[in-house]
């Protein structure tokens, strides 16, 4: 284990990522607040989008891409989570821990659970897009997206890898 660092690098990371988590707790929960209010006050959110010749239906397509937002900010707010914590052990002088590997494993899961939630999105995108007139829905999968789990499941196995070998280590020594 090696002395905690005083890298500047490490202090802008960990700013950026309390703030991207408190962006996203923040609308997780702005979301997860304003879809009763959507569902009750349908109608009046109808008469604003009728200039698109919106179906009465569409409040439904309306609310499931709301709920899949929330579902979306609550796992980026988990994915810079588990980020922080590894930021901070790199900071304690000691990232080749085995949790440290279990929290990038978490953030591959959480990775591909955004590019599955990506598909039910497509459809409704679709949906409205057919059903609309002057409202351009689209949503796709992310190639990137996709490669960023690969990329963290393979960083996963190095930690992994990393820590057993230095636990090895110290037992010889």
């Amino acid at each position: 284990m090696t002395t905690p660092s005083r890298d500047p690098l490490l202090a802008v990371a960990r700013i950026m990522l309390a703030l991207a988590r408190g962006v996203l707790a923040f609308a997780a929960g702005a979301i997860t607040l304003a879809i009763p209010a959507l569902i009750v006050m349908r109608t009046k959110v109808l008469e604003q989008v009728s200039v698109a010749n919106t179906p009465p239906g569409a409040i439904w397509a309306i609310v499931a891409l709301m709920v899949f937002a929330a579902i979306a900010a609550l796992l980026g707010f988990l994915f810079f989570r588990h980020l922080s914590r590894i930021v901070a052990s790199v900071g304690e002088g000691d990232p080749f821990v085995p949790v440290n590997a279990e929290r990038l494993q978490a953030i591959g899961w959480i990775t591909v659970a955004i590019q599955i939630l990506g598909i039910p999105v497509m459809g409704v995108a679709r949906w409205i897009d057919t059903v609309t007139d002057h409202v351009d829905a689209t949503a796709q999968l992310s190639l990137s997206g996709i490669l960023l789990a690969v990329i963290l499941f393979v960083l996963a196995r190095v930690f992994r890898e990393g820590a057993r070998m230095r636990a090895e280590l110290d037992g010889t020594v």
